[in-house]
């Protein structure tokens, strides 16, 4: 991994909430009986993506509603950015401003802030031509 590549990662990972599967049963109102089943099931169905770090998976905390199920968008999200090389490639792109989605200002928003406004983001995500950098 370069050292620029490396040092993105970084800064995405250490600037917000990462969850094991784990955490987000434990969080759930009826967590399901395996350690991470319903996690896995959302992750293969694509409504969901991880990373891997040091060998942990990790979740991202903005992909879930406050009962720790998937938010809708994402999956439309992931669906719309298409097979990026890697997972750290989605990261990034929900992490970094993107300047398809803009503030009251007209300042550019990282979609994980846009949550709430799905067809700016989704919008956002088709225009993405796999590559993060808007």
């Amino acid at each position: 991994m370069s050292p620029r590549v490396l040092k993105t990662w970084r800064t995405v990972f250490h600037h917000g909430e990462w969850l094991t599967a784990a955490q987000i049963n434990e969080r759930q109102n009826c967590p399901p009986s395996g350690t991470s089943q319903s996690v896995s099931d959302w992750k293969h169905g694509g409504r969901i993506y991880s990373v891997t770090v040091s060998g942990h998976e990790y979740f991202a905390a903005y992909q879930f509603d406050p009962c720790h199920q998937p938010l809708p968008v994402i999956s439309e999200v992931l669906a719309a950015l298409g097979p990026l090389a890697d997972a750290g490639k989605i990261a990034a792109w929900f992490h970094f401003p993107n300047g398809w989605i803009s503030d009251d200002e007209g300042r550019p928003v990282a979609p994980k802030d846009a949550l709430d406004r799905p067809r700016e983001v989704i919008a956002a995500a088709r225009r993405n031509q796999n590559t993060y950098v808007a």
